[in-house]
């Protein structure tokens, strides 16, 4: 007989080393429609910030906030389906906004009348996260993205700003950073009117010189230690900000436009006028409330493209993932 079972344990000792236990614990009613937490120990409460009656009773999902379109959702979702064992990566929100990495183990078990029930492993991993974006491993959402992108060279070769690969992983870390310490994040876009006329007029060789223009235009606009700019596509432009005051955001982005206006590059068939010109976007966010930073950055392109429609040498300012 294996000694460590030789006599049974008293009653009440393993609800109690699960209640002091250091790891978060949540037992979830696998039996019911929308799976209810049901009871969660004293870790479980900081890690995520929320007291045991705001869980329990509800489905975890309020962990997640408004980020709901995860990958690692809809494979927590075909564990529940299967009733097999899984753990997850998740971005979860404490209640006032704050982001984590929420390292989820779930394991099914069935009572000896047969009735299901969940229970849940919680860890935080936000800093083992944020180093493994700092040394440039990517989430396993991302791994095919980055067997793709593996001989990307991390700066573009034509502008020697940032490549776009690079600048995505930059703006992950500043998303991710800005969250934890409950900051605001400012992204800009750049992109010049009627560069479609431009390269039709002048050919390709003269339009990459024209881009190097563009990019010294906008790289010495952000020279900061903390700024990042880069070229994203072809004629796009993109740069960080960060910890810039909110009411000089909109001047800094005009100045970049009124730098590129001062080149006088000829663009003589453009509608508009005949030199070229830029139109920019700023997108603010707060990361703790708004779904993600793939959202910000396809948020600012539409507001880009609806900038360029209505005119030349356009600059707005928007918030994302608020009201």
């Amino acid at each position: 007989m294996n000694p460590a079972f030789a006599s049974p344990l008293p009653p009440g000792l393993v609800l109690k080393a699960l209640e002091a236990a250091g790891e978060g614990v949540v037992v979830v009613d696998g039996e019911r429609p929308d799976l209810p937490a049901v009871w969660v120990n004293a870790a479980f409460e900081r890690l995520t910030g929320f007291a045991a009656e705001e869980i329990v009773g509800g489905n975890l999902r309020v962990l997640q906030g408004g980020d709901r379109n995860q990958p690692a959702l809809g494979e927590l979702r075909e564990a529940l389906k299967a009733e097999r064992s899984c753990s997850v990566l998740l971005r979860n929100y404490r209640p006032d906004g704050g982001l984590y990495w929420h390292s989820l183990r779930l394991e099914p078990w069935r009572d000896p009348s047969d009735r299901l029930w969940w229970i849940g492993f919680s860890r935080d991993v936000s800093l083992e996260r944020e180093m493994e974006i700092m040394l440039g491993r990517r989430s396993e959402e991302l791994d095919q993205a980055q067997r793709k992108l593996a001989e990307v060279d991390p700066v573009d070769r034509l502008t020697g700003l940032q490549s776009g690969r690079s600048f995505e992983l930059a703006l992950e870390l500043s998303w991710f950073s800005c969250a934890r310490e409950r900051r605001p994040l400012a992204l800009f876009l750049f992109a010049p009117d009627y560069f479609d006329v431009y390269l039709e007029t002048f050919g390709r060789v003269a339009a990459d010189s024209c881009l190097r223009m563009l990019a010294r235009a906008v790289g010495a606009a952000f020279r900061r230690a903390s700024d990042v700019a880069a070229r994203l596509e072809d004629a796009e432009f993109a740069a960080l900000g960060t910890n810039m005051p909110a009411e000089a955001l909109e001047g800094h982005a005009q100045r970049v436009c009124e730098r590129v206006h001062a080149l006088a590059i000829r663009n003589p068939h453009a509608p508009l006028n005949r030199t070229l010109t830029v139109s920019a976007v700023v997108m603010v966010a707060r990361p703790g409330r708004a779904p993600g930073w793939r959202g910000m950055l396809a948020a600012a392109r539409e507001e880009l493209a609806a900038c360029q429609a209505a005119g030349i040498e356009q600059v707005a300012l928007k918030n994302y993932g608020e009201g």
